[in-house]
Protein backbone atom coordinates (compact mmCIF):
# COMPACT_ATOMS: atom_id res chain seq x y z
CA UNK A 1 0.00 0.00 0.00
CA UNK A 2 2.71 2.38 0.33
CA UNK A 3 4.50 1.41 -2.23
CA UNK A 4 1.26 2.48 -4.45
CA UNK A 5 0.78 5.27 -2.53
CA UNK A 6 3.95 6.70 -3.00
CA UNK A 7 4.12 6.06 -6.43
CA UNK A 8 0.61 7.42 -7.04
CA UNK A 9 1.77 10.96 -4.91
CA UNK A 10 5.31 11.06 -7.09
CA UNK A 11 3.56 10.38 -10.59
CA UNK A 12 0.39 13.17 -10.26
CA UNK A 13 3.33 15.63 -8.67
CA UNK A 14 3.91 16.07 -12.80
CA UNK A 15 0.18 16.59 -13.57
CA UNK A 16 0.28 19.32 -10.44
CA UNK A 17 3.16 20.67 -11.56
CA UNK A 18 1.73 20.99 -15.02
CA UNK A 19 -1.46 22.34 -14.01
CA UNK A 20 -0.10 25.10 -12.08
CA UNK A 21 2.37 26.19 -14.60
CA UNK A 22 -0.29 26.16 -17.38
CA UNK A 23 -2.96 28.57 -15.02
CA UNK A 24 0.20 30.36 -14.04
CA UNK A 25 0.87 31.12 -17.90
CA UNK A 26 -2.18 32.06 -18.77
CA UNK A 27 -3.40 34.51 -15.79
CA UNK A 28 0.24 36.13 -16.53
CA UNK A 29 0.33 36.18 -20.45
CA UNK A 30 -3.81 37.23 -20.65
CA UNK A 31 -3.40 39.85 -18.21
CA UNK A 32 -0.23 41.58 -19.72
CA UNK A 33 -2.01 41.74 -22.91
CA UNK A 34 -5.43 43.53 -20.97
CA UNK A 35 -7.72 40.82 -22.09
CA UNK A 36 -10.91 40.69 -19.97
CA UNK A 37 -11.97 38.15 -17.61
CA UNK A 38 -13.92 35.40 -19.62
CA UNK A 39 -15.36 31.71 -18.53
CA UNK A 40 -12.59 30.11 -20.10
CA UNK A 41 -10.19 31.44 -17.15
CA UNK A 42 -12.48 30.01 -14.89
CA UNK A 43 -12.26 26.81 -16.08
CA UNK A 44 -8.44 26.47 -16.26
CA UNK A 45 -8.15 28.10 -12.43
CA UNK A 46 -10.60 24.83 -11.56
CA UNK A 47 -8.81 22.73 -13.36
CA UNK A 48 -5.54 23.49 -11.74
CA UNK A 49 -7.59 23.70 -8.37
CA UNK A 50 -8.76 20.42 -8.46
CA UNK A 51 -5.85 18.69 -9.71
CA UNK A 52 -3.64 20.10 -6.56
CA UNK A 53 -6.75 19.05 -4.39
CA UNK A 54 -6.18 15.44 -6.05
CA UNK A 55 -2.64 15.64 -5.05
CA UNK A 56 -3.07 17.04 -1.74
CA UNK A 57 -5.19 14.22 -0.46
CA UNK A 58 -2.85 11.63 -2.07
CA UNK A 59 -0.22 13.08 -0.11
CA UNK A 60 -2.42 13.39 3.22
CA UNK A 61 -2.54 9.36 2.17
CA UNK A 62 0.46 8.99 2.20
CA UNK A 63 1.63 10.55 4.78
CA UNK A 64 -1.21 8.50 7.54
CA UNK A 65 -0.23 5.38 5.67
CA UNK A 66 3.51 5.99 6.47
CA UNK A 67 2.75 6.79 10.17
CA UNK A 68 0.90 3.89 10.62
CA UNK A 69 3.68 1.71 9.40
CA UNK A 70 6.29 3.36 10.92
CA UNK A 71 7.85 4.60 7.76
CA UNK A 72 7.81 8.27 7.90
CA UNK A 73 8.74 8.90 11.98
CA UNK A 74 12.34 9.83 11.94
CA UNK A 75 12.36 12.34 8.92
CA UNK A 76 11.50 15.42 10.24
CA UNK A 77 11.45 17.00 6.51
CA UNK A 78 8.85 14.46 5.40
CA UNK A 79 7.16 14.37 8.59
CA UNK A 80 6.59 17.89 9.75
CA UNK A 81 7.98 20.20 6.64
CA UNK A 82 6.80 19.56 3.52
CA UNK A 83 2.65 18.57 4.75
CA UNK A 84 2.97 21.98 6.61
CA UNK A 85 4.75 23.61 2.98
CA UNK A 86 2.23 21.79 1.34
CA UNK A 87 -0.91 22.61 3.24
CA UNK A 88 -0.16 26.68 3.34
CA UNK A 89 0.10 26.40 -0.37
CA UNK A 90 -3.32 24.87 -0.90
CA UNK A 91 -4.96 27.34 1.59
CA UNK A 92 -3.38 30.41 0.08
CA UNK A 93 -4.24 28.64 -3.21
CA UNK A 94 -7.89 28.35 -2.34
CA UNK A 95 -8.47 31.63 -0.22
CA UNK A 96 -6.47 33.68 -3.54
CA UNK A 97 -9.45 31.86 -5.68
CA UNK A 98 -12.22 33.04 -3.02
CA UNK A 99 -10.53 36.65 -3.88
CA UNK A 100 -10.10 36.56 -7.57
CA UNK A 101 -13.99 35.10 -8.07
CA UNK A 102 -15.04 38.29 -5.85
CA UNK A 103 -12.70 40.96 -7.06
CA UNK A 104 -13.96 42.68 -10.05
CA UNK A 105 -13.54 41.58 -13.52
CA UNK A 106 -11.06 44.56 -14.55
CA UNK A 107 -8.47 43.15 -12.10
CA UNK A 108 -9.54 39.06 -11.84
CA UNK A 109 -6.75 38.03 -14.26
CA UNK A 110 -3.97 39.71 -12.04
CA UNK A 111 -5.31 38.61 -8.71
CA UNK A 112 -5.47 34.63 -10.52
CA UNK A 113 -2.15 35.24 -11.90
CA UNK A 114 -0.67 36.46 -8.02
CA UNK A 115 -2.96 33.47 -6.76
CA UNK A 116 -1.16 30.97 -9.06
CA UNK A 117 2.53 32.23 -8.81
CA UNK A 118 2.44 32.69 -5.09
CA UNK A 119 1.05 29.17 -5.20
CA UNK A 120 3.32 27.58 -7.72
CA UNK A 121 6.21 29.47 -5.69
CA UNK A 122 5.30 28.04 -2.14
CA UNK A 123 4.72 23.99 -4.34
CA UNK A 124 8.71 24.76 -5.83
CA UNK A 125 10.25 25.17 -2.33
CA UNK A 126 8.31 22.63 -0.92
CA UNK A 127 9.55 20.04 -4.01
CA UNK A 128 13.04 21.46 -3.94
CA UNK A 129 13.60 20.69 -0.20
CA UNK A 130 12.37 17.39 -0.66
CA UNK A 131 14.64 16.84 -3.65
CA UNK A 132 17.44 17.96 -1.40
CA UNK A 133 18.09 21.13 -3.87
CA UNK A 134 17.45 23.93 -1.00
Amino acid sequence: MYYFMTQAHSGWQHLASLALVVAVAVYVVNWLRGQMWSPLYRRIGLYAIIVIDIQLLLGLTLWGVGASMGIVGANALRTVEHPFTMLLAIVLLHAGWVWTKRSDETVRLRNGAVTFLVTGLLVLLGLLRIWGIV
